[in-house]
């Protein structure tokens, strides 16, 4: 994919025009110009409508990537006044028993309401929502609702339910440093899809006096990058603004720079859409939020389900209904549920219990090496049980002495495919002890003291140089590792690469070093995605896929610091 600068000639610059209408430039049809003959359209560019999903439009003379799917429309703002002065002092002091900053916790876990404030916090959301239902005429649900005190960061502009990906002209993507003048001269902005894409309408409410606060203004803008907003609310006691989480409501909050502000904040979302598992239990918190009560999705399943007596909650089963077209779709629609695979007394008994979603098995790049490729995935923001694709194993170079085997050593039962190919022999886990000295770790921690740099948000341009002692020191260290490890393994091994981490309160989630999760199997066929988990643990054979450390064989954790210097930092080994 080439990258563009932003110097369009005259003939290209969209002079004279301006916001949506240079977007626009050059026209070509959208979606809604092929509603219900999908089927003419190139594969690729087939939008997914399965789950309520409603396609945007897409300028495919500027950018080869559909746009994301949004579940709101229509997208206009309206104001509403739902609450009494006795609404606002309820959730004031429901607001005052269960605060807390999720910058500096008060507490270990989120706190569990009682039975009454539970339904008081409900009830109040509830309202909202109706409103809502009354003024889009569009089905929708209560989601999360939040009571935030905003404190003086406030909120940048945003879409809830979309993220800017890109910027792109005549096919071409803009580099990044242009980007914000390419889009306010008429360049094509890509938007790709949020974690949470299942939600379609938000509304705030003033629960506190507008004349009680400096700032705090809800401001709406017409498109990315804009500097001056199109609109500004700094509504009423007991009235809000509602807008759809689309792209055509960014949105900010100004910071609280005096008096107090408090707020009640509802998050809807169409009836039959599914929520992921691995967003139910999510406080969305961001640093402006200031001081907050949440009320999650999974708080209302968990009382839903109470309220009928059973041990779960009701979920929709399958959002595709056998219309779309996507490619996505049509391949999931040729997989086998679990269900099917046994008799209904066993398919009962699997499916007992709520799992979350199986985690990533695959490692994070290096922001300084990897490239997302902007719009190239079009990011969906759903929970998905499979890992993306990674590249095809290589071949086996000539003259290599050890050939590549099979990930689970044996051959597969259920699924046609070869397993992933790994180089590694010994599958038994050992300790290595005495492996450093106590002058070898304070070397390497003067060299990590010195060198050291989060990727997350890079303090380098790019990866400092070690000196000649610093090399030295750091791969003789490296290589008493390896050769520890050889001696154990009673393999000739060579140092591939070393590094020396401070482990954060993220830890790493549950991964294989160099097969990545692909697909589970039965019987020829392969399980949707959706019963990747329940059928994996039911005896279904999993598919894994060479990663891109496809030629590494063995690694090593040495510890550098006393084990009763930290909480947490275990490492765990899983048996599947």
């Amino acid at each position: 994919m080439s990258i563009l600068s932003w110097r369009p000639s005259p003939k290209t610059r969209p002079e004279g025009r301006s916001g949506a209408a240079a977007q626009q430039q050059p026209s070509t049809p959208s979606y809604s110009s092929y509603s219900g003959n999908t089927r003419k359209m190139p594969p690729h560019q087939i939008p997914c409508s399965a789950g309520g999903r409603r396609p945007q439009e897409s300028d495919f003379a500027h950018c080869p990537t559909p746009q994301s799917f949004v579940r709101c429309g229509p997208h206009h703002r309206a104001e509403l006044c739902v609450f009494s002065k006795s609404d606002m002092k309820e959730l004031e002091d429901l607001w005052g028993r269960y605060r807390d900053d999720l910058s500096w916790p008060s507490y270990e876990s989120k706190p569990k309401f009682s039975e009454e404030d539970f339904r008081v916090f409900h009830a109040m959301a509830q309202k909202v929502v109706d409103a809502m239902v009354e003024e889009y005429k569009e089905p929708m649900v209560l989601d999360q609702a939040t009571i935030s005190n905003t404190n003086h960061v406030g909120h940048p502009p945003h879409a809830d339910n979309v993220q800017f990906d890109s910027v792109w002209w005549n096919g071409k993507r803009i580099r990044s440093e242009d980007e914000v003048t390419a889009v306010r001269e008429g360049a094509y902005v890509l938007w790709r899809s949020e974690k949470t894409s299942y939600r379609s309408y938000s509304c705030s409410v003033a629960l506190s006096d507008p004349n009680g606060y400096e700032g705090g203004e809800v401001q709406f803008f017409e498109k990315w990058g804009d500097k001056e907003p199109i609109d500004r609310y700094k509504c009423a006691e007991g009235c809000g603004i509602a807008f759809c989480g689309c792209n055509k409501n960014i949105h900010a909050v100004t910071g609280v720079q005096s008096g107090w502000r408090l707020v009640f904040l509802v998050w809807t979302r169409p009836p039959d859409v599914r929520v992921p598992d691995n967003q139910a239990h999510v406080c969305y918190f961001r640093p402006g939020t200031g001081l907050g009560v949440w009320l999650t999705t999974a708080d209302i399943q968990r009382h839903q389900a109470k309220k009928r007596g059973r041990e779960g909650y009701w979920a929709p089963v399958d959002e595709d209904d056998g219309t779309c077209h996507c490619l996505k779709c049509v391949a999931e629609r040729e997989k086998i549920a679990w269900k099917e695979c046994l008799p209904l007394g066993d398919a009962k008994s699997s499916f007992t219990g709520f799992c979350t979603l199986t985690p990533t098995t695959s490692a994070g790049n290096s922001p300084r090496t990897s490239h997302s490729g902007g719009g190239a995935s079009g990011g969906s923001g759903e929970s998905d049980g499979s890992a993306e694709e990674s590249e095809e194993n290589p071949s086996i170079a000539p003259g290599r002495a050890e050939k590549p085997r099979s990930a689970e050593g044996e051959a597969p039962r259920h699924c046609p495919h070869s397993q992933g190919e790994v180089m590694c022999t010994t599958h038994d886990r050992c300790q290595l002890t005495n492996v450093l000295s106590k002058n070898d770790m304070w070397t390497l921690y003067r060299i990590w003291k010195e060198h050291q740099d989060d990727l997350s948000h890079p303090w380098y341009d790019k990866k400092p140089t070690f000196s000649n002692q610093q090399f030295e020191d750091f791969k003789n260290l490296a290589q008493k590792v390896v050769d520890a490890l050889s001696e154990q393994f009673k393999e000739p091994l060579v140092l591939d690469q070393a590094s020396v981490s401070s482990t954060n309160h993220h830890g790493h989630p549950p991964h294989s070093d160099n097969v990545q999760f692909d697909s589970v199997w039965w019987d020829g066929r392969q399980v949707k995605q959706k019963d990747e988990l329940i059928a994996s643990r039911n005896g279904a054979e999993v598919l894994w896929k060479a990663a891109k450390t496809h030629h590494r064989n063995y690694s090593a954790c040495v510890a550098l610091s006393e084990p009763w210097d930290y909480g947490g930092g275990d490492l765990e080994f899983f048996s599947s």
